[in-house]
């Protein structure tokens, strides 16, 4: 179909599912206890002590974008918060 190969070029948003926090780079790792986000999986890694979150900046890694990062890391963009939508009202059918 014309115009349709546009439509793949866009990048994936990727995000979690318990946060409001998306990303796109592929290598990012974020984690599911305390929803930080890592440029990759060494600032990950750095961030856990015995099983258990350290704060990043604890563990030494840069804040930049949105990421926590390594000195000799960059981050791959920036974060995006995009607010989870909860309906609180019930659902009315229309007459």
């Amino acid at each position: 179909m014309p115009g349709r190969d546009i439509d793949y070029d866009r990048p994936t948003l990727i995000g979690c599912g318990r946060c409001d926090v998306r990303w796109t780079a592929l290598t990012a790792a974020h984690c599911p206890t305390c929803h930080e986000t890592f440029v990759g999986c060494a600032g990950f890694d750095a961030h856990r002590d015995s099983g258990h979150c350290l704060p990043p900046g604890d563990a030494g890694l840069c804040a930049d974008g949105g990421y926590w990062r390594r000195p000799d890391e960059r981050a791959p963009g920036r974060l995006l918060t995009i607010p989870r939508q909860i309906a609180n009202a019930p659902f009315v059918r229309p007459a």
